[in-house]
C-alpha cells in the first residue's frame, strides 16, 4: 500500500502517531533527487488523483491530504489484508512554511511484515537508506518505486530498494539541513566576497609594491594564503552539529588562522614554494581522510553540493575537483615529473573509484591534469601534449569504468552515467547535454561566472604575465607550469562536469592564491629555489 500526499515535512510525519509506529517498526529517511516521486512511480502504480479509496495496484495519491488523513487511509487497508504487506506513506514535497525556510525534502516512511503489526510497534523510529545513497536517513526519490518494484518481483531501471538501519530517524539531520540551507547563500557569498576582496589588495600590493614596506607586502601575501584553507572549511564545517553564526563562523576563522599560520612557518624556514607544497599536502591529506570515511562533511557543506541537493548522495561532490586539483598542482610542482604526475593518477582513482568518490567528472580531470603535467614539463609539443593528455584520460577512466562494472555490485553514479551512454553518438549526445545543464546553472546564479572567466583571464595572464608576475617565474618553471595546469585542468573540469562552474570554482581560487601569494613572495625578495 501507498500513499502519497504533499505539504507534509519529516516532524510533520511523526507527529501522527499510527505513521510514527510505522516508522518505528519500519523506518523513515529524508528523499530527494531529479526525477519526481511521482514520475518514477506512475510505471508500477496505476496512481490518479481520486478519493482516498486504494486502486487496484495499492497506491492512492491523496494530493494536499494531511498526514492524519493519509494514517486513516493506511489503517483501513491494512486492516482488510492478512497477507505480508508492504506499506509506504510519502510526502512528495514539503510544506510551505517549510520550503520558505530552504527545505526542498520529500520523506518516506516504510515498513514491511504483518500487517497486523505495522501500525503497533512502539519505541523509536529508525532511519531508512538504500544503495542510492548509501547514508542512513537519506533516499533517492526513485527508491520507493524501485522497493515496489522489488517487493513485486518486478524489473526496475533506476534507484535502489529501500532498507531499514538501526541508526535513528534523521530528525538531527534534517534540522541541520534547514541550518545549512539557510546559512548556505550568505555564507557562500561572503565568502567569495572576501576571495575578491583578498585578491583585490594583493593585486593593488603588487602595482605599488616599491612603495609598500616589507611588513605590508608579507601581510598581503597572508591574506592571499587564507584562501586555499578557507575553501577546506567551507566543506569541513559540514562537521558541525549545529550551522549556525555562532558555530560556523569561529570555525572557518579557525581553520583560516591555522592553516595561514602552518604556511607562515613553512615559508619563513623554507621558502614559499615549499610552503606552497606543504599546504597543499595538508589539505590533500584531509581529503583523504574525507573520502575514506565517505565524505561525511559533505552532506550539509557550505560551499555548495550537498548530498542533500539531490544530484550526489555519495561520493565526492564537483565543487570538490577544484579543491584536490589546485593542492595536488601545490604539491606536486615541488616533486619529480613523474612522481608529481603518479601523485594527480593517484588522487583521480581515489576520486573516481565506486568506494571512495565515485566521480567520474573528477576522474577525467584529474587524469588529464596528469598528461598535461607530465606532457608540459617534458616540453613536449603541443600536439604530443594533446596526444599524451587524451592517452593518459582514456587509460585512466576505462580503468575506473571497469572498476565500477565488475568490482562492484553496487549501483554508482558512475554505472547510472555509463548505463544511460551507449555509441559514440550517445556519448556526443550526453556531453551536450551536460554543458547545458551547466549553462542553465550559470544562467540561473550569473555569479558562477566569476570563476569561469576569471579562469580564463589568469590562463591570458600566465601566457603573458606582466611584469609583477614575470619576476616570480624567473628560474622557477616549475612553478609557472603547475599555475598553468591547474588552469589548463580547470577548463577540462568544466567540460568534463554539468556542474562546471562549481567544479571550476576552488580551483580558480588556487591558481589566484599561489599566483598572487608568491609574487608577492618575489616582490618582498623572499623566494627560495
Amino acid at each position: 500500500m501507498v500513499v502519497i500526499i504533499d505539504g507534509a515535512s519529516l516532524p510533520d510525519l511523526l507527529a501522527v502517531p499510527d505513521l510514527r509506529a510505522l516508522a518505528s517498526r519500519g523506518g523513515v529517511a529524508l528523499m530527494n533527487g531529479r526525477t519526481g516521486l511521482r514520475t518514477s512511480l506512475l510505471p508500477i502504480l496505476d496512481m490518479k488523483e481520486i478519493t482516498p479509496l486504494p486502486l487496484t495496484n495499492h497506491g492512492v495519491d491523496l494530493g494536499k491530504a494531511s498526514p492524519s488523513e493519509a494514517a486513516h487511509v493506511l489503517r483501513d487497508f491494512l486492516e482488510e489484508r492478512s497477507q505480508p504487506t508492504l506499506a509506504m506513506v510519502l510526502s512528495a514535497s514539503p510544506s510551505a512554511a517549510s520550503a520558505a525556510d530552504g527545505d526542498e525534502l520529500g520523506t518516506v516512511i516504510a515498513a514491511w511484515g504483518d500487517p497486523d503489526e505495522l501500525l503497533q510497534a512502539s519505541g523509536e523510529p529508525r532511519a531508512l537508506t538504500s544503495d542510492s545513497s548509501r547514508r542512513a536517513g537519506v533516499v533517492a526519490d526513485v527508491d520507493p518505486a524501485a522497493t515496489l518494484a522489488d517487493w513485486l518481483g518486478l524489473p526496475y531501471d533506476a534507484g535502489g530498494p529501500i532498507e531499514r538501519t538501526s541508526e535513528p530517524a534523521p530528525v538531527d539531520l534534517y534540522e541541520r539541513y534547514l541550518q545549512q540551507r539557510l546559512l548556505a547563500v550568505p555564507i557562500a557569498a561572503a565568502s567569495w566576497g572576501v576571495m575578491m576582496v583578498f585578491g583585490l589588495a594583493a593585486v593593488v600590493a603588487l602595482a605599488l609594491r616599491a612603495r609598500l614596506s616589507t611588513r605590508t607586502l608579507r601581510a598581503v601575501e597572508g591574506l592571499t594564503s587564507a584562501l586555499p584553507w578557507l575553501a577546506l572549511g567551507l566543506l569541513l564545517v559540514g562537521h558541525l552539529p549545529s550551522l549556525t553564526y555562532s558555530t560556523v563562523v569561529p570555525f572557518l576563522l579557525v581553520i583560516v588562522a591555522v592553516g595561514v599560520a602552518f604556511t607562515g612557518w613553512v615559508e619563513a624556514r623554507r621558502g614559499i614554494f615549499v610552503s606552497v607544497a606543504a599546504g597543499g599536502a595538508v589539505i590533500l591529506v584531509i581529503l583523504a581522510v574525507e573520502a575514506a570515511l565517505g565524505w561525511p562533511a559533505a552532506v550539509t557543506p557550505l560551499a555548495g553540493g550537498g548530498q542533500l541537493d539531490g544530484g550526489r548522495f555519495f561520493g565526492m561532490p564537483n565543487v570538490e575537483i577544484g579543491i584536490v586539483l589546485g593542492s595536488a598542482m601545490f604539491l606536486a610542482h615541488r616533486l619529480r615529473v613523474r612522481s608529481g604526475a603518479l601523485v594527480l593518477a593517484a588522487c583521480a582513482l581515489v576520486a573516481g573509484s565506486p568506494w571512495t568518490g565515485s566521480n567520474f567528472g573528477a576522474a577525467i580531470t584529474l587524469f588529464g591534469t596528469a598528461g598535461l603535467w607530465l606532457a608540459i614539463r617534458r616540453r613536449r609539443p603541443w600536439w604530443m601534449i594533446v596526444v599524451i593528455t587524451g592517452v593518459t584520460t582514456a587509460v585512466g577512466t576505462a580503468a575506473v569504468a571497469l572498476m565500477h562494472r565488475y568490482l562492484t555490485d553496487r549501483s554508482t553514479h558512475v554505472t547510472a552515467f555509463l548505463d544511460e551512454t551507449a555509441g559514440v553518438r550517445g556519448a556526443i549526445e550526453r556531453q551536450l547535454e551536460r554543458l547545458g545543464v551547466g549553462l542553465d546553472l550559470i544562467g540561473d546564479n550569473p555569479i558562477a561566472l566569476i570563476p569561469v572567466v576569471g579562469t580564463l583571464v589568469l590562463l591570458v595572464i600566465v601566457l603573458r604575465p606582466p611584469p609583477a608576475i614575470a619576476r616570480s617565474f624567473e628560474g622557477h618553471d616549475g612553478w609557472r607550469d603547475a599555475v598553468l595546469v591547474i588552469l589548463l585542468g580547470s577548463i577540462v573540469a568544466y567540460l568534463a562536469e554539468d556542474t562546471g562552474a562549481a567544479a571550476v570554482g576552488f580551483a580558480f581560487g588556487f591558481a589566484l592564491a599561489g599566483l598572487l601569494g608568491v609574487s608577492l613572495a618575489a616582490a618582498r625578495g623572499k623566494m627560495s629555489r
